[in-house]
């Protein structure tokens, strides 16, 4: 399961600064372990960074899931927010 995210086409850039407050320490970990020149590193280096980061051991099926679980959130709050404005 392969998860692309692109900054440059917005999806982040997109989402108000109080749905990103929702997330959790681990969840922003996640998101910028994912993005930006560290989304181009091997994943190991990312296992590591994220292991730094939260003080947590990580695979890389729980990086994955994890990934997922968050990028689903956020869809669903850009979904939420879009049908608010409509």
């Amino acid at each position: 399961m392969k998860i692309d995210i692109d900054l440059k086409a917005g999806f982040l850039q997109t989402l108000k600064r109080e749905v990103l407050a929702t997330l959790t320490t681990e969840e922003h970990a996640i998101i910028e372990v994912s993005t930006g020149e560290m989304g181009v590193k091997p994943d190991a280096v990312k296992l590591g960074w994220l292991k730094m980061r939260t003080k947590e051991s990580w695979t890389k099926q729980r990086y994955t899931r994890a990934l997922d679980r968050t990028m689903k959130k956020l869809k669903a709050e850009l979904a939420a927010q879009s049908s608010k404005s409509e």
